[in-house]
């Protein structure tokens, strides 16, 4: 009898166990709207996050493509606030970071070209975390992208890679989601050059394979939120 009664209790709890996880599952936030709804995005950032270099940043940018890409799967959109612009370095981001409102699903920030010859990795680094704890404070429910730019054609390429590791290293340090869009080009610059517009800027084809690599990780993201939730029994 004592075992059968055991063995009610074990089911009952488990039962109440898989009810809550089945009611946090419809409790959606962030990028994982999508499955359900609208997202309200916001993108911090620079020239690249404008998508300067396309024919039309409107239709062929890397937010264009990507929203394209994800109505398609889940049939829900994303709405832009973008509020970056050519020349913005991460001081600029962190005084527009003010401006976002509490029900932000989502946050990119696009940042990091221009302060590779304004601060060192480790200033660079200070102020990112920075930015990415006020974004948490101004939108707690709101996923945070940290997206590293495409590489360029320049003899000054390798004063880059140190802002690169420091946005790496901010991303893990924060509990962020990177998206390391400079891993996905190709690293020769005759290659590359196919890709960019002037040597910096993405055209079409290059902001396509930035879109196409964000979107497969995010893809990736929204499914681990369905899986986290399953039952080992």
């Amino acid at each position: 009898m004592k075992k059968i009664i055991i063995y009610l209790l074990t089911v009952i709890l488990g039962l109440g166990i898989a009810i809550a996880i089945v009611t946090n599952d419809h409790v959606l936030t962030g990028i994982s709207k999508l499955k359900s709804g609208t997202v309200n995005a916001v993108i911090l950032g620079d020239s690249i996050a404008v998508s300067q270099g396309a024919s039309n940043p409107l239709t062929t940018g890397w937010n264009s493509d990507l929203e394209t890409s994800l109505f398609n799967k889940y049939s829900n959109k994303i709405v832009w606030d973008n509020k970056a612009s050519a020349g913005t370095t991460i001081d600029s981001c962190l005084k527009r970071a003010t401006e976002i409102v509490s029900t932000t699903d989502a946050v990119f920030i696009c940042a990091g070209r221009i302060d590779r010859i304004i601060d060192t990795p480790d200033q660079f680094s200070k102020k990112y975390i920075q930015l990415i704890n006020d974004i948490k404070s101004k939108a707690p429910n709101a996923d945070i992208f940290c997206i590293v730019e495409p590489p360029m054609v320049s003899l000054d390429e390798s004063l880059f890679l140190g802002i690169r590791t420091a946005i790496i290293n901010a991303s893990v340090k924060t509990g962020s989601n990177l998206l390391d869009v400079w891993s996905a080009f190709p690293q020769d610059e005759v290659t590359l050059g196919a890709f960019l517009m002037d040597g910096l800027h993405p055209n079409d084809a290059g902001y396509n394979l930035m879109s196409d690599f964000m979107y497969k990780r995010l893809v990736t993201v929204i499914n681990a939120v369905e899986r986290k939730y399953y039952l080992p029994f």
